[in-house]
């Protein structure tokens, strides 16, 4: 074959494999990563500076003694969560393939008049399969469950928790599942976890310095803010928390000056992504700028305080479809109102009623974690009280159900879908897909 024959022949060739590729892409069904993460995991156990969590470079010491998470006898928060989640990651899973695909199909029918579906892949990552409990002899048996970065107790070595890891797959999404113990009364159910953005923490520091009247708080939707220190109003625990944002140190009851006594960390610089400030940042601690000790002197600079007052930020964590809260309170809620749906259908019979569920609770408000240092969107459930046995029974024994409809629930805030309208149940899903487009690259962006 002359030089010019075989020329010609090879761009056909490039050619057709450029259309093929072109085709190929234009089929190739979207995808979205989804991390679940089963809370708690690890053991409460002494001394702390051997086993504690968030771990502080500037003491060098863990700061906490790690959250074990709450029992009501036989039955563990750490066991009940990471079982259900579990099957949420299996019944994702399906949508991997086409032979799952058409199995997820079904379950889409169960909760949507409509035949045909869009295809995507949902990608699922656990956080963790396991518990303390599979591994009780280990010397560091809270090594695979702390939420921040850790020193190698053998060579110091800096290790990554669970908010690195969970940043390190740049989820679209994080469906972080909890229990919680009720009080006297309270008829369990399910709520939202949240934590506001800069927005409402720039207005209570405001309250803190008497710039500002408290009443643009008390009549907002922030105002029902957990109480956890006993004695305290909502308010001056807000006002803590706002410190603890901006300083690390909690405020005193006045909320006029900083505890010197009480530090939670600079949690930031606790973990492993593009938002922690450059190595020595300790310098700087007291200093006017981000690690003041003070309102006053406080400046909100360095990449974490961008962040904090960008806009993506904004749209996560404040305003949004449910009125507060942003995207991280529509995910969440819209979940809660999936499970609310889809239990009573799946269990309905011909001879019984709907089963009634726990109610959709009030969020809990506070400095989170989750909500803050990961840069995705957080659907943080606290999805049932451990000592009401209604919650525990469709937990447990109905957890397939439960997980298909979160399973679903994760779908349709990818895609939208068109619920099935039903006047017996107290929730129906808005089954309205998130604007994604909006946030762009933002989640890719995080390390």
């Amino acid at each position: 074959m002359s030089d010019s024959k075989w020329t010609h022949s090879k761009i056909e060739f490039l050619l057709l494999l450029s259309c093929l590729c072109f085709t190929i892409s234009l089929t190739a069904e979207p995808s979205f990563r989804v991390v679940i993460d089963p809370g708690h995991g690890g053991v409460a156990k002494d001394p702390k500076a051997q086993h504690g969590d968030k771990y502080d470079s500037v003491t060098q010491t863990y700061l906490e003694t790690y959250k074990q998470g709450t029992e009501h006898g036989s039955i563990t928060e750490r066991k009940v969560v990471l079982d259900l989640s579990k099957e949420v990651h299996k019944i994702l899973k399906l949508t991997e393939t086409e032979q799952g695909w058409k199995e997820f199909e079904g379950y889409l029918k169960l909760f949507s008049k409509k035949n045909e579906f869009t295809r995507v892949k949902l990608i699922s990552h656990l956080t963790r399969e396991s518990s303390f409990d599979d591994d009780g002899n280990s010397d560091d048996p809270n090594a695979p469950y702390r939420l921040y970065d850790f020193p190698d107790p053998k060579t110091s070595v800096r290790k990554k928790g669970r908010l690195s890891k969970i940043n390190e797959i740049k989820p679209h999404l994080v469906l972080s599942l909890h229990l919680n113990p009720a009080s006297k009364g309270q008829k369990g159910g399910m709520a939202a976890v949240l934590t506001p953005g800069y927005k409402t923490f720039s207005l209570l520091k405001k309250i803190s310095n008497k710039e500002k009247s408290p009443n643009g708080f008390l009549k907002g939707p922030w105002s029902d803010w957990l109480v956890f220190q006993s004695g305290w109003s909502k308010l001056e625990n807000a006002m803590a928390d706002t410190w603890i944002y901006f300083h690390g140190y909690w405020s005193k009851k006045n909320g006029k000056e900083a505890d010197l006594t009480k530090f939670e960390g600079y949690r930031q610089n606790m973990i492993s992504w593009k938002y922690a400030d450059d190595p020595n940042w300790e310098k700087n601690i007291g200093k006017k700028g981000p690690y003041a000790k003070s309102h006053e002197d406080f400046e909100p600079s360095g990449r974490f305080f961008e962040r904090e007052m960008g806009k993506k930020e904004e749209w996560r964590r404040e305003g949004g479809r449910e009125g507060f809260g942003g995207d991280n309170h529509y995910v969440t809620k819209e979940l809660m109102r999936f499970v609310q749906y889809g239990l009573p259908v799946q269990l309905k019979t011909k001879d019984s009623p709907y089963p009634e569920l726990g109610p959709i609770q009030k969020p809990y408000i506070s400095t989170y974690s989750l909500p803050t240092y990961t840069n995705a969107l957080c659907a943080f459930i606290e999805i049932g009280y451990v000592n009401r046995s209604r919650d525990m029974k469709y937990l447990t024994q109905n957890k397939k159900e439960t997980a298909i409809s979160l399973a679903v629930g994760i779908y349709s805030l990818f895609v939208g879908l068109e619920v099935k309208k039903n006047s017996n149940l107290p929730y129906i899903p808005k089954g309205k897909k998130v604007n994604w487009d909006r946030y762009e690259t933002y989640f890719d962006e995080v390390i």
